[in-house]
């Protein structure tokens, strides 16, 4: 089952990337969707970029799924995370940084390009991908209530940058 979420922001590509490989945040900023973040792993050099956490995604209420997540940035504007162990191993969330605007821009603009494939081998996943017209417009909307939080701790650490008051 999949779906791509997009948004625009105003901030640099680089504002997007920081945002995403920031495991700590996600439950901190993101409490209505994830609980009992733990980073197990951080990266261990310059060859090195993975983070592992343990996480728990709220479906609703009490109701939640503990994975294993794999954080990856294999290019300079893309973040890849993968499930690892727990419910929908294999399944992959891909974000993309597109900059909208030149880099010498003192506003600039990034497009927020976010896929999600999700898989699972349980039997109850068949009807869910028999629904996936149904669940993407869901799938979408929740990414969305993500990335309004997300864009904004971009946008205020572009801001942060350009006023002197932030490292990069």
């Amino acid at each position: 089952m999949d779906a791509v979420f997009t948004a625009v922001g105003r901030c640099a590509p680089q504002d997007v990337v920081a945002n995403r490989l920031d495991p700590w945040h996600g439950s901190w900023f993101h409490p209505y969707s994830f609980v009992g973040l733990t980073v197990v792993r951080t990266p261990r050099g310059e060859e090195d970029d993975v983070f592992v956490v343990d996480v728990s995604f709220r479906v609703t209420g009490r109701l939640v799924v503990p994975v294993r997540a794999e954080f990856t940035a294999p290019g300079p504007r893309t973040v890849v995370m993968r499930i690892t162990e727990g419910e929908g191993v294999a399944s992959v969330v891909e974000t993309h940084a597109t900059p909208l605007t030149g880099d010498a821009d003192p506003e600039p603009r990034t497009a927020v390009i976010e896929a999600v494939v999700a898989v699972s081998d349980r039997r109850g996943f068949a009807l869910a991908r028999a629904a996936a017209p149904a669940l993407r417009p869901l799938m979408r909307r929740a990414a969305g209530r993500l990335w309004r939080d997300d864009l904004a701790y971009a946008e205020r650490r572009r801001r942060l940058r350009a006023e002197g008051r932030f490292p990069g």
